[in-house]
Order: C-alpha cells, then structure tokens, then sequence
C-alpha cells in the first residue's frame, strides 16, 4: 500500500516538473519571438519614409547609418538636427520618453531633362534632342528644365554639349504665330524642293508642329514651324 503511495506521488512530481518545464520553454520561445520582432525594425525603411513625406525629392537613398541605441518599438516622433542631403542628424523619440540621435548619409535625386547631343546656338529642340534622367540635386544647376515638354520646341539661346542639363537660360522664349498667318512652305525630299505660300490654320508655337493651307491648292499640309515666317515639310 506504501509503494502504492509513493507511486503516484512520484508521478505527480514527474508531472509538476514536466509542465514546469513545458511552461519555460513556452516562456522562453515567447520572450525570444518578442526579441527578434524588436530587433526586426527597418530603421532606413522609417527614416527613408519620413524623408520622402516631408522633402519633395523622387528618389531618396540612405547610407552609413550611426546609431547610439537599440530600437525596440517604433518611433513616436522624428526630428532634423542637420538637414539633407548630405550628412543628416535625426532625433528620435519614442512614446516612454526615449531619445536617441541617429546619424545617415542622404543622397536625393530628381528628374532633369538632359541633350542628347550637341546643338548649336539658334537650333530648336526637338524631342529626340534630349531625354529625362534621375540626377543628384547636389549636382543640379539652377533653373534645370525637370519636364520635356518645357524644352521641346524651344530655341537654344546658346551652344550645348551632349549630356548637359537643360536650363531655362539656355532657351529663348517661344514665339507664337497666330492663326492666319501667311507664311512661306518649303516642301523639301532628296530629288526636289518646293516653295511656295501658305495660311496657318491655328496658333502655333516656332519649333513645333504646324497645319498650313496651302494658298496654290488650297489643300490642308502638316510641317514644322522653324521659324516666324516659314513652314518647313519633309516627304
């Protein structure tokens, strides 16, 4: 009857040290889930975000990030220091009241409308005269042209090399031909050119694409506007 007893209390011991043991474990695992998960926090991910919310810049990089604490939960706050781009310095705080200071390097970009080849001083800019690239700001000139639309047609007020941003002071401003305009036609192809007068149809801007009546036959042609005075068509 003695051995009995002392049966079943030895397995309820065995059972009292199996759950307190399940119970570790179970804390253990929970304690390193929680760990991992505050270690997990993509720091460039939060200050990248932050920067693109409240700078105007496309494209946004961060680098060399110095930190003088662990982050355990996100941030409740963030604030500048030393602005970008270049060397920036963040403050971070935190809802219990935490603040650490957090050291980045920041490259940004924007769009700028570059030549794609060189073009003489009087030239008009035509569309494949140029294209758009992501440039660092740093490296940006004043008055850079940030949409095609803003260069094409436009006159070059002075010679440019291939691969140079495109500014506003190296464009003249459009000149409008209106409507009714008579203006002369030159129909030009390999084995003849043709001159002739014609009426433009609509306002246009030289340096860009103009519908012209022909007086001679009356009939509706499409050219290029390449100056005041003259609108050039190619066959």
């Amino acid at each position: 009857m003695k051995c009995s007893r002392l049966s079943i209390t030895l397995r309820d011991n065995q059972v009292k040290t199996i759950s307190l043991m399940i119970l570790m474990i179970c804390f253990s695992v929970l304690f390193s889930a929680n760990h991992c998960i505050a270690e997990t926090y993509d720091l460039n991910g939060i200050l990248k975000s932050y920067l693109k919310k409240n700078f105007p810049w496309t494209e946004i990089e961060i680098s060399e990030l110095k930190i003088n604490a662990e982050i355990s939960e996100l941030p409740e706050r963030i604030l500048i220091q030393q602005p970008p781009p270049g060397k920036t310095i963040f403050l971070i705080e935190f809802k219990n009241g935490k603040k650490i200071n957090v050291a980045a390097h920041v490259k940004a970009y924007e769009w700028v409308v570059m030549s794609s080849k060189s073009m003489r001083k009087g030239d008009y800019l035509q569309l494949t005269d140029v294209y758009l690239t992501l440039l660092d700001v740093t490296k940006i000139p004043r008055g850079a042209i940030s949409r095609v639309d803003n260069a094409v047609a436009k006159q070059l007020s002075r010679s440019i090399n291939a691969n140079m941003p495109v500014t506003d002071i190296m464009l003249n401003e459009q000149k409008l031909v209106k409507k009714g305009q008579v203006v002369f036609v030159v129909i030009e192809s390999p084995n003849f050119t043709i001159r002739t007068t014609g009426e433009i149809k609509g306002n246009a801007f030289v340096g860009s694409n103009a519908k012209v009546v022909n007086l001679a036959s009356k009939k509706v042609i499409s050219g290029v506007l390449i100056d005041e005075n003259t609108v050039k068509v190619e066959f």
